[in-house]
């Protein structure tokens, strides 16, 4: 595989920098950076993740929670697809759909297993709609993929997909902001994770999405499907800074006219 590289992704002989081989590179260290790693490594493959921050405590769920896409009762599903294809211009797949349901299920049942402290609803059950306490849950996280095997490279912004000679992303190359030097891990299969483009809405934690993903993908050739659905600010009141959509549990959004704005309800109610 190296040898197919091209020949400008190669490092000087600087002692800092550092050249690896992995099965899975994974791009980010958020939510979804965390379990795809973790995820490939309980397969035994060779995982690396790289991070611009510290996998665990930067990006917006470690600094203000988040929310998830769970529904207990599967007699509910259909109607919350429905829902959901709707606001998306109906572009989504169901199958995704459905294997993003099933995920979400097993995922927060083993989040409860290693730890995170669910709250109670007033049935005395696990609430699972919320991860509201994201240090706890990116902690526990890193804690995981660490225990898993994955190796993570702290402070190591990606700034490049490397590909090789028929097109193929065969891994990607970036700095190394406190220990100095750059990094490249070649690899078979590249995960990038790094979270959206909502550096300016100044809600907790979004100072560090800056799009650096989509623009590395865009540079090697990707082509992107339904940008136009994408939110940078998600609807909250003016004196809030989460914009987490939590609101929508305790209140009803309306246009002036008194016409509900549309929202993804379902996940709250």
């Amino acid at each position: 595989m190296s040898a197919n590289l091209l020949a400008s992704d190669q490092l000087s002989n600087n002692g800092s920098d550092i050249n690896l081989e992995a099965d899975v590179l994974v791009i980010g260290g958020g939510p979804a950076g965390a379990w795809a790693a973790y995820n490939a490594a309980v397969q035994a493959v060779r995982v690396i993740l790289v991070d611009k921050g510290y996998c665990g405590s930067s990006g917006a769920t470690a600094s203000g929670g988040t929310s998830v896409w769970y529904v207990a009762n599967p007699d509910q599903r259909e109607t919350a697809m429905a829902s959901r294809e709707a606001l998306g211009g109906f572009l989504a797949e169901r199958s995704w759909m459905e294997r993003v349901l099933d995920r979400t299920h097993a995922n927060l049942y083993e989040l409860g297993n290693w730890g995170y402290p669910f709250p109670s609803e007033q049935q005395g059950q696990p609430y699972y709609r919320s991860l509201q306490q994201g240090a706890e849950y990116m902690r526990l996280m890193r804690k995981q993929i660490k225990k898993a095997g994955v190796q993570i490279l702290d402070h190591s912004p990606a700034l490049e997909l490397l590909v090789d000679k028929e097109g193929a992303v065969a891994g990607a190359k970036g700095i190394r902001r406190q220990a100095g030097g750059r990094w490249i891990v070649r690899a078979k299969a590249v995960v990038i994770a790094t979270g959206g483009c909502a550096f300016l809405s100044k809600a907790l934690g979004c100072n560090v999405l800056t799009g650096d993903g989509y623009l590395m993908a865009a540079e090697a050739g990707a082509q992107m499907s339904g940008m136009e659905f994408s939110n940078a600010y998600a609807l909250t009141p003016a004196f809030a800074s989460v914009t987490k959509g939590a609101f929508y549990r305790w209140a009803t959004f309306t246009y002036e006219d008194g016409t509900v704005i549309e929202g993804n309800t379902d996940v709250f109610r």
